[in-house]
Parts: structure tokens; sequence; C-alpha cells
């Protein structure tokens, strides 16, 4: 990255005005010995001792108090009050999108073992059904623990009785019965799996969120059937609820009267497995420490209480194991996916092309300017014609704010060094008017620009990671 800066440095000096880029200024050169040493600093991968040295933030991409945030809060618990990791890990609830915006989060996040995620099967479903442009081959895996399996559920006051009269409904009048689910999650692809098996049926879903709203939507009439985990189903069983049947690969000791889809002569399995995941490229090696203290921590006694509890299932996979896993839920969901999903934008590509219709603005503006005999540069500083300057530090922080989006983009720099370039080149065009009609003094401004740059760059990022644990490019 040292290198990096180095070539554009000249690049920064070339829209300097002839006269500054005389004057050798002892100050210039430290800012770039400054900037130097913030890039070098702020290399990843450059922590001496053991991992972690600070702590771990585990990104929740659903609301605080659902079922992955209570699963990931006990482990979080087991690993704190035994001691597996020598530092925290801190839970972070980043809901919205189904779990999208989330786990982009994760997926953009530097790949050094200090941001991870806990999401289930919707990291497979969000890909299938295009909320999202990507699956679990953007992340580096971790581990998958616990297996919750989904009961499909009618309210008691439905004339169905058991699976077999559900789907033939479907299939004698379709779109006629109102499957409740989260479009594009675990519960809308397990409608999905039961129609592929009863060629005909057809549900009609609709948009309505979490197992309690599902619930209440059963209740009130406004759907006909859904999907829950065991645990949602025992906890709303008693004021209304009736199950038809399991989808999993057997029947359950907890509801031993509950026959499975498979029993009814409907082959589909529905399971939701909480997965670990960090962003691509994270050492195996910090992967191995993570996975190491989660299953150590599904091996204690307050964490097998507390998963017997919630109905679900004690399991652990890692490495081949889990591949195999992963393999055989993608291909499950593959097989029942919409045809066609919607596109998400590409936000690289946009800022490519502003960056390149900016400049191509600029460079129209530049020859028209040469064929009209101005010089670029004549009215730089010039109060005389201040809507020309204006112009020009307007361009320049327009292509310099757009230069500084793309850097952070496409990882080409950290955070510190990106921000302390980008503070000092538009402080420098902001202040060079002020400085060259001799309003302020040179000097004064280039110490007051490295102090603004070291709060942007150094202190800020040391603000938001280490203070308030929030990820930064």
């Amino acid at each position: 990255m040292f290198h990096f800066f180095l070539a554009v440095t000249p690049t920064y000096r070339t829209l300097l005005p002839p006269r500054l880029n005389s004057v050798e200024c002892p100050i210039r050169w430290v800012g770039c010995a400054l900037l130097g040493i913030l890039v070098g600093c702020s290399e990843p991968g450059q922590e001496t001792g053991g991992y972690p040295l600070r702590p771990i933030k585990l990104i929740v991409p659903f609301g605080a108090g659902g079922g992955s945030d209570t699963f990931g809060r006990i482990i979080q618990n087991a690993i704190e009050t035994h001691d597996l990791l020598p530092q925290p890990m801190v839970i972070i609830n980043v809901p919205g999108a189904g779990g999208t915006i989330g786990s982009r989060r994760v997926k953009n996040a530097r790949p050094d073992g200090y941001t991870l995620l806990l999401l289930h099967e919707g990291i497979l479903t969000a890909r299938h059904s295009g909320s999202a442009s990507y699956g679990a081959e953007a992340f580096a895996q971790i581990a998958g623990t616990g297996n919750a399996t989904q009961v499909i559920a009618v309210a008691d006051t439905s004339p169905h009785r058991d699976l077999v009269s559900l789907m033939n409904a479907a299939k004698q009048k379709p779109d006629s019965i109102v499957f409740s689910a989260n479009i594009g999650a675990p519960s809308h692809f397990a409608g999905l799996m039961l129609e592929s098996k009863q060629p005909g049926a057809a549900f009609r879903y609709t948009q309505t969120g979490g197992g309690a709203k599902r619930f209440a939507a059963l209740q009130g009439g406004h759907v006909d059937v859904s999907a829950f985990s065991i645990a949602e189903y025992v906890q709303f069983k008693q004021s209304g609820m009736r199950a038809l049947a399991l989808l999993g690969p057997d029947r359950h000791p907890d509801l031993p009267r509950l026959a499975t889809a498979r029993e009814q002569g409907f082959d589909v399995i529905s399971q939701n497995m909480q997965f670990w995941w960090a962003p691509l490229g994270t050492p195996d090696d910090r992967v191995a420490v993570i996975a190491d203290a989660l299953f150590a921590a599904m091996q204690t006694r307050e964490v097998r209480e507390k998963l017997a509890e919630m109905k679900i299932t004690d399991a652990t996979f890692r490495g081949q194991p889990l591949n195999n896993e992963l393999a055989d839920r993608g291909r499950r969901i593959a097989a029942v996916a919409p045809s066609s999903g919607a596109e998400l934008p590409n936000f690289a590509n946009i800022v490519v092309g502003c960056l390149v219709f900016t400049g191509l603005l600029a460079l129209i503006q530049t020859i028209r300017r040469r064929r009209a005999g101005e010089s670029p540069d004549m009215d730089l500083g010039r109060p005389a014609n201040s809507k020309t300057t204006n112009r020009k530090l307007l361009l320049g922080i327009s292509l310099l704010t757009i230069g500084y989006v793309s850097v952070l983009q496409f990882r080409l720099m950290g955070f510190v060094p990106a921000t302390a370039a980008y503070a000092m080149a538009s402080g420098g065009v902001l202040a060079f008017p002020l400085v060259r009609t001799r309003r302020i003094k040179f000097a004064s401004a280039a110490v007051t620009l490295m102090a603004v740059t070291l709060m942007m760059s150094v202190v800020m990022h040391y603000l938001f990671t280490k203070v308030l644990v929030v990820d930064l490019p």
C-alpha cells in the first residue's frame, strides 16, 4: 500500500499550481511521511501474539430477541463463562432485508477474524430467491451448530387434519390457500418444497415475518397455513394451533405423535441450522480457533440444557462434514428456487461510471478553455472570479470523494490511510485559495490540516472499532 501511495502522490501534485509545486516545503514531506506510516501501520495481519487480541464482533442479521439472537447469546455466554476465547465476543444485531444487510456487512469486512456472521439457511435461500447476489461461496465456513426442524401448522379451526388433506386442497384449488412466510427465507422454501412434491399444487404466499407474527395471522384468519420451529409450535399450540407434519427425517422425541412429511408421502426435509461464517480470505488458523471454541461451547451442560428447552437438536459440523451438509441443503433449496430473482445494482460499477463521467466532463471543460485561450489555473484563488473558483473546488472535491469511495469499495487501502489521504487532499484543495491570497499563513494551514487528518483517520478508527465496536472498511 505504501507503494500505491507513492504512485498516486505525483498525480495529486499535478493538480497544484506551479507556484506551490516550486516551493520546497518541509511540511509537505512530513505529511507524506505521516501517510506512509499510516499505510504501513494499518495493513491487516500485522498483529503480534496470539489471536484474538481484541473483541470479536458477531453480526446477527436479525433483531434482538429472535431465535438466531437467542441462540447466539447462549453460545456467547458459554464462551465467556468457560473462558473459551481470550477476548469477548460482542453480538451486534443488524436486522433488515431478511438477513442480507447484516450478511453483506460481514462479506465486505476485513478478513482478519474479528467480524463474524451467524446466519442459518437464510444465506442459501436469499441467493436462490434473488434477495442477494451471493451465497455461502462468498464466506469462509466456520461451523454449523444446532438443528431446528420446522413444523407445518394451521389454526385449530382449520378443516385440514393432516398434510395430505392440505396438499390435496392446494391442488384442487391452486392459489386459494394462503401460506404465511418470510419471503425468501426458510419458511417460504418449506412451502415451495411441499408444492414440488404435489404436482399441480400451489399456495398463495404472503409476507408476514417472524413466528409470532405468522401465528397472529393464523389466529386472525388472515392466512391458512405456515411453517414454525418446534419451539414456536410448542409455545403457541395451547393458544390454538394444530400441527400437520414435521419436516424432519425422523419424529421428534418431544412430539412423538406428530408424523413426518415423509411418513405422509411427501419427501420434504426443512431444518434450520445455525451456521457461523467469516469474510472470505480469513486465515485458516483463525477460523480453527473460532470453530474449536464453538465446539467446546456446544459440549457444555448449560448449552445442552438451553438447546433442549428450545427443541434444537444437538449437532455440530466443521470441515468436510460441514461442506457436505451445506451442499445437501443447497441442492434441496435450488431444486425449488424461483426461476428468476431480482437483480441487485452493482455499486462498484456505478462508482466507476460516475468517476469516468466526471473525468470526461472535466476533460471537455479543459479542452474548451484551452481553445478559448484561457489558462486552467488563471482564476484559482482570485476573488475576482469566485464562480469559476467555486466550480473548480466543487469539481476537485467531487473527484476526490468518488476516488475515496472507490478505494474503500475495492479495498485498495484500509480505512486509516484512505481517509488520511482524502482528508489531506480535500483539505488542501479548500485551503489553497486562502493561502494563495494570504488570508491565512501556509504553516498554520498545514498544521491545521494535519490535525484534521489525524482526527479523521486514526482517532475515528480507534473510536469506532475499539470504543463503539463498529465495523469500518
